[in-house]
């Protein structure tokens, strides 16, 4: 029998690999949108720097494993000061799976400590909101004559993926992921210049003629599948924003992410694009 946090994942895959049209993958694979990779060499080179992945699930799970890693000099004091919050709930109402990342070692004490509790504060008010609507839910299913032993339980995640860490730069994604009749999720980026501890703007990494750039590839996506996209009258793309989200990947390229149903129908899926800097 799969453990609620294998169901989760598995609900997570399902909304995330929505079927996609025939014709669809001829844009996603089109040179300027962005190709996954793997997570792998990004988060050892955050390892020295800010956010720690390798290491985290073994310092909370693994006492042993934490006390050996203190006396390791070279990670010794990366291992002691990183600290990463893993927790998990199940109830009637209720599947709960949160991961939070914290950054240190930046040289930037107050932006780590700013940064650190904003994405503390949001995951706690969105879990809040999310696990009152699962209770409201659950109560108005029992009110309506429903068999509480056949309710369906809301899925309700939060996870982080660094895109690319650098001695220069840093970028991460936090994901909100929330399932009950259909499936919801929220994208916040976080990209920082790690020798002036500012927040990096779209200006900042493209010059700026950022915007002409980045909607000259969107719309040249849209020129090839038009029929895959939402048209301006449906509320279709109609230029990127100063809020618009972005990342950075390991080629130091921006990625601009819209996410479902925003700019196309939602077999689409979240949909990337990827706008070389002037020195790529």
């Amino acid at each position: 029998m799969k453990t609620d946090r294998e169901k989760l994942e598995a609900l997570r895959r399902e909304y995330l690999e929505t079927e996609i049209p025939p014709e669809l993958p001829g844009i996603v694979h089109a040179p300027f949108l962005k190709r996954k990779r793997s997570r792998l060499p990004q988060q050892m080179l955050c390892l020295a720097a800010c956010l720690c992945l390798i290491f985290v699930g073994a310092l909370n799970l693994n006492p042993a494993f934490a006390a050996a890693a203190a006396q390791v000099p070279v990670i010794g004091a990366v291992a002691q000061v990183l600290t990463f919050s893993e927790y998990h709930v199940s109830t009637d109402r209720e599947l709960v799976d949160v991961r939070v990342p914290e950054i240190t070692g930046t040289s930037f004490p107050e932006l780590e400590d700013r940064i650190n509790e904003e994405i503390q504060k949001k995951i706690d008010d969105d879990l809040a909101a999310a696990r009152e609507r699962a209770q409201e839910e659950y109560d108005a299913y029992v009110a309506t004559g429903g068999d509480p032993n056949d309710y369906i339980p809301m899925t309700i995640s939060f996870d982080y993926e660094v895109k690319s860490c650098t001695d220069e730069i840093l970028s991460f994604e936090l994901e909100r992921f929330e399932v009950r009749a259909s499936g919801f999720s929220e994208l916040t980026y976080y990209n920082i210049d790690l020798i002036t501890g500012e927040t990096l703007t779209l200006a900042d990494v493209l010059g700026p003629d950022w915007k002409e750039r980045a909607d000259a590839v969107v719309y040249a996506a849209i020129d090839q599948n038009p029929e895959n996209f939402f048209s301006g009258e449906m509320g279709g793309f109609s230029g990127v924003s100063e809020d618009q989200r972005f990342y950075i990947n390991e080629d130091g390229n921006a990625v601009i992410v819209f996410e479902k149903y925003e700019i196309a129908p939602g077999a689409s899926g979240t949909l990337e694009f990827e706008i070389p800097t002037p020195e790529n």
